[in-house]
């Protein structure tokens, strides 16, 4: 299935692969209700099929079965661990950690996955700051990819690159300026990685998608 966030008209719409529409669900709203969504951006699928948002207006993660139906959700306003301000990325590794783009703050933070007695919760686990997202534009909406190694890696829009920090945070490398050639960006945005391993980015002020190799 293909599920997108519908950022503006504050609703998840999910559709076969072939692009066929098969249910939507969410209204604007403060967070009043688990799909009363404010700028909905980030998406990630688990290995069970939940389904998990980030609710950005709202500073709040909420967590869906494959169908639209609530489960969770965690997060709240504010500056300490577990807490967001403006988050946008997010992705889901092999083990079930979750990571979010925690933009205003400048960091990313991973969270742990906890499943006792059917209930699930997800416990702030570790975080790095990132020297990078100072815009505060309608544009600079950072996403995120984690790769079979868990090495982590984010787009910076403002700052015309993207980065790759190991499992514990460090920083390993950065490609990317402004421009419009092979090794450059408009404004990197979205990121995924393939099953061979190659990086993807969607350079939205270029009209393009990238492809890159990791040396």
């Amino acid at each position: 299935s293909v599920y997108v966030t519908d950022t503006w008209n504050h609703r998840i719409e999910k559709f076969t692969a072939s692009g066929k529409f098969i249910t939507a669900w969410g209204s604007f709203g403060q967070g009043e209700a688990p799909d009363s969504f404010y700028g909905p951006r980030g998406l990630a699928v688990d290995e069970q099929g939940r389904v998990y948002v980030t609710d950005t207006g709202n500073k709040r993660v909420v967590v869906f079965d494959a169908d639209g139906n609530f489960i969770t959700e965690f997060g709240s306003a504010g500056l300490d661990a577990g807490q967001f301000d403006e988050p946008v990325g997010i992705t889901v590794d092999r083990n079930g950690t979750v990571y979010v783009v925690d933009t205003w703050n400048q960091r990313v933070q991973t969270f742990t996955r906890v499943e006792t007695d059917g209930a699930l919760t997800f416990l702030p686990a570790k975080q790095w700051d990132v020297y990078g997202w100072f815009g505060q534009s309608v544009d600079n909406k950072p996403f995120i990819a984690v790769n079979d190694e868990l090495h982590v890696f984010i787009t910076d829009p403002d700052g015309y690159r993207v980065m790759e920090f190991d499992p514990n945070g460090e920083l390993l490398r950065t490609w990317g300026d402004f421009g419009d050639s092979a090794a450059n960006f408009g404004s990197p945005s979205g990121i995924t990685i393939d099953s061979e391993g190659h990086i993807w980015v969607t350079d939205s002020l270029n009209n393009r998608i990238m492809r890159f190799t990791l040396p």
